[in-house]
């Protein structure tokens, strides 16, 4: 399956309900940006379907109901699955808004000094961003708080990120 294209957008974490509604926890800052949208691709297959967003119920879950799922058993078959749209679709960012597959993979280097490593991945434990940092050194993975207290600059064109990290975290 080929995602160059494609961003997620939030994972089905559970049915609800018995006429095949969902909880989807959504990976987007602006919840309300995604009525916007008229088509999402669900699971490793792409499979196009209208996802209508009926009610939010925390922080970023909402309830979502899709016209093909009309009962719990084929609500529960989808659960794990992540939903995405094509980049294209996207709304544009401001000047220090980034999505985190656009972070993914960008060289991590401390202020004045050499590279340390790169980004694996992008994490939200649900107090903030979090950078997934693999090492150079081969000493494992760490995570670095995605702030402007940590994070100094960000070079997409040179696929770099700029660390000045908190005294002990990195130097």
């Amino acid at each position: 399956m080929q995602l160059d294209n494609f961003i997620t957008v939030g994972k089905i974490i559970s049915s609800f309900g018995l006429k095949g509604q969902v909880k989807v926890d959504v990976h987007l800052e602006d919840l309300t940006v995604l009525k916007t949208f008229d088509t999402f691709c669900v699971g490793d297959a792409l499979l196009k379907s209208k996802i209508n967003f009926l009610k939010k119920t925390k922080k970023s879950i909402w309830i979502a109901a899709m016209p093909e799922i009309r009962n719990k058993e084929q609500a529960d078959k989808l659960k794990g699955h992540l939903i995405y749209i094509e980049t294209k679709y996207l709304p544009s960012l401001m000047t220090d808004e980034f999505y985190y597959k656009d972070l993914t993979g960008l060289k991590i280097k401390i202020e004045g000094s050499i590279q340390k490593g790169f980004v694996n991945h992008v994490c939200n434990f649900g107090s903030g961003d979090l950078l997934e940092v693999s090492l150079d050194d081969s000493k494992g993975t760490i995570y670095i708080p995605f702030d402007k207290d940590n994070v100094s600059r960000i070079d997409l064109a040179h696929k770099t990120i700029t660390l000045t990290p908190l005294k002990g975290l990195l130097v």
